[in-house]
């Protein structure tokens, strides 16, 4: 009994691994868009950095050469025009350090990039670094240009060089003294309001001042103290006033200001690296120029190889004399067709008379018919295990009346046609198209493989070794679609996928097939099977039931032709 449970289960089982299997190909679907949508971001951002980095390094350039001419050019000054340029730099750090300051001015703003997008971002970006790198030529340029004040007082007097010495420490001590008195306030203010003033963001107005005024008294201390320096360094060279350098950009110090856009640009490239399209992508990228020339490649020299074998080696295969397995006796009667080809075949074996059938061919037999397996056709033991034709089915009736039908059992295109070779006549035959024999009972059967290394169609067409049958004896042969034998009185020409056989006093030869293109495009073989005289057997549809393509079939189509090498 069948369990009313199964076919629910069996329902439930489909449905439950069908879900499963969309949901499977969903979140694959999923990552791989994720992944590409990563990939493509990650290139935008390595793009924009990329370009905001070439821009920077052109500005850098570019500034750097122009400030080197004004410093060269700024040795011929008058002392009073080095002294304006200074007071011009120091007003342009100030302005810069005020807008440096702001929050708006980060180049790595998230709301500039969310409100403007990348080129907004871009723009921000670069103008940010701009600003970085002019803040570092400015203060090389001021530190040039004092020390070249200092050369020129030099140059002047040593008096005049001591008394700006100490006019320069007298404005550090005083801008120091102001100094101090600001950081002395910052120390009287409560505990509350020194937390205050350590947070920007919580400051009043006041402290908001206070803070302000110290920055700027540093800066001025500083920028003092480096005057003083320069200043004390130009009087211990006085003795040696030529020992002023020429002006040369530090690139060290530039590199360190746009340090981090480099970084930037290497988490870019590190994201990129670590996103699986786009390490596929690239891979595929570099790999792409090769595969479409060995591609090229493969497909020249294929075409190039079947030329050759066209119009060089085929002429060849054709000149050459034809090949005549044994030649008939004259008083042979000629191979003859007993029954066309057809779905199945009846026979009437007569009472001394039996049939040798692959089991697979035998649809139908009389009760009475005296049955057995003939393991080897006698007499022919070798001919019989490499043609195939062993464990077959031997089959004796007890007269014309009690018939015998054929027919294939798995194959619906086979169609079955009888062919009788009389005495003093022989076939050669593809052992795959034979199925049966009727021969005399007890008679020998004569079945042997000839070879012929020596012949040039033999190795053209990768067939050195020929199954010949000689009579008397009638064959039940095979083919797709159905098995035609013809006469060859001229030259007749077939393909050699459907040739099943020719009778031995035929000339066997080949010809190339014409014309070029087809045989170019694997349309058609380079040679066709041509016979004079007797008569040849083929197959309707040769190529019926195999696999298609160019790599169909395989191992499948290399075996066939190491098979063919030896008679298959």
């Amino acid at each position: 009994m069948h369990s009313a449970f199964k076919p629910i289960l069996r329902a439930a089982l489909f449905y439950l691994l069908s879900v499963l299997a969309i949901a499977a190909v969903l979140v694959a679907g999923k990552l791989v868009v994720d992944a590409v949508r990563g990939a493509l971001s990650a290139r935008d951002r390595l793009a924009l950095v990329l370009d905001v980095q070439t821009r920077i390094a052109n500005d850098r350039q570019a500034a750097a050469a122009d400030l080197t001419g004004r410093m060269r050019a700024a040795r011929q000054l008058p002392l009073a025009r080095v002294d304006e340029r200074i007071r011009a730099v120091h007003a342009r750090l100030a302005q810069l350090a005020q807008a440096a300051a702001s929050p708006a001015a980060r180049p790595d703003s998230l709301p500039v990039l969310l409100k403007g997008g990348p080129a907004a971002y871009a723009g921000e970006l670069a103008r940010g670094y701009r600003g970085r790198l002019e803040r570092e030529l400015l203060a090389q340029e001021l530190g040039y240009l004092q020390g070249l004040r200092a050369y020129l007082f030099a140059l002047e007097s040593r008096a005049a060089a001591t008394a700006e010495l100490r006019r320069l420490l007298e404005q550090h001590r005083a801008i120091y003294a102001r100094l101090q008195q600001k950081q002395r306030e910052v120390a009287r203010l409560g505990w509350f309001d020194s937390q205050r003033m350590e947070r920007p963001w919580a400051r009043s107005p006041a402290q908001q001042a206070l803070a302000a005024d110290i920055g700027a008294l540093t800066a001025q201390n500083n920028r003092a103290a480096a005057a003083y320096r320069a200043q004390a360094l130009a009087l211990r060279r006085m003795e040696s006033v030529s020992a002023l350098r020429d002006f040369a950009v530090d690139g060290e110090r530039l590199d360190a200001s746009v340090a981090a856009l480099q970084a930037q640009v290497d988490d870019a490239r590190a994201a990129l690296s670590r996103n699986l399209a786009a390490r596929v992508a690239e891979a595929l990228r570099q790999a792409l120029p090769a595969a479409l020339g060995i591609l090229l490649l493969c497909i020249a020299g294929k075409a190039a190889i079947r030329a050759v074998f066209y119009f060089v080696l085929a002429p060849l295969a054709t000149r050459g004399a034809a090949l005549r397995l044994d030649p008939a006796k004259a008083s042979a009667a000629p191979v003859e067709l007993v029954a066309a080809s057809a779905v199945s075949q009846t026979i009437a074996l007569a009472p001394q008379q039996e049939l040798l059938v692959l089991p697979d061919y035998l649809q139908s037999a009389p009760v009475g018919a005296a049955r057995g397996t003939r393991w080897l056709i006698k007499g022919r033991v070798w001919a019989s295990l490499t043609s195939g034709t062993v464990l077959l089915t031997c089959v004796r009736t007890g007269g014309p009346e009690q018939q015998v039908v054929l027919s294939a059992s798995d194959d619906g295109l086979s169609e079955i046609a009888l062919v009788r070779i009389p005495p003093g006549q022989a076939l050669a035959l593809q052992p795959r198209a034979l199925v049966g024999l009727i021969a005399d009972a007890g008679a020998p059967l004569d079945i042997r493989w000839h070879w012929r290394l020596a012949s040039l169609h033999a190795w053209l067409t990768l067939q050195l070794r020929f199954f010949v049958i000689r009579g008397p004896v009638t064959l039940a042969l095979q083919g797709k679609r159905g098995v035609r034998v013809q006469g060859a009185r001229d030259s007749h020409a077939v393909r050699q996928t459907a040739t099943l056989g020719f009778s031995t006093d035929s000339a066997y030869a080949t010809v190339r097939s014409e014309p070029f293109l087809p045989y170019l495009r694997g349309r058609a073989p380079l040679l066709h099977d041509r016979f004079g005289g007797g008569i040849y057997i083929y197959d309707e549809t040769p190529e019926a039931g195999r696999k298609a393509g160019r790599t169909g079939r395989g191992l499948e189509g290399l075996t066939d032709a190491l098979l063919k090498l030896v008679g298959y």
